[in-house]
């Protein structure tokens, strides 16, 4: 692989690696942030909703996690907007 592609590469994954970490931690922080105000919160009226309340936290946490996906889609286009696309595509070595 050009060295130059390698180094697109890697730093594209380390940047849109680096956005789903944060944007994991933002989604944490917003469902407890919804249960704590009320704004959401699972049924606890029977044992079935006792049982299935983890599920439904996790459920919303990610509707909460794939609201960040456009804003993880478009840091790493405008990465490799800037970087240039070409270089993303230019994978054969160089002798």
């Amino acid at each position: 692989m050009n060295h130059e592609a390698l180094i697109a590469w890697t730093s594209l994954y380390i940047a849109v690696g680096s956005m789903a970490l944060l944007c994991a931690s933002l989604a944490v922080m917003l469902t407890i942030q919804e249960v704590r105000v009320g704004a959401w919160r699972p049924p606890l009226a029977t044992m079935a909703d006792i049982v299935l309340a983890l599920p439904k936290i996790w459920l919303r946490w990610q509707k909460n996690y794939l609201l960040g996906a456009p804003v993880i889609a478009a840091v790493a286009l405008a990465f490799a907007h800037h970087v240039g696309f070409d270089v993303f595509w230019n994978i054969e070595p160089t002798g």
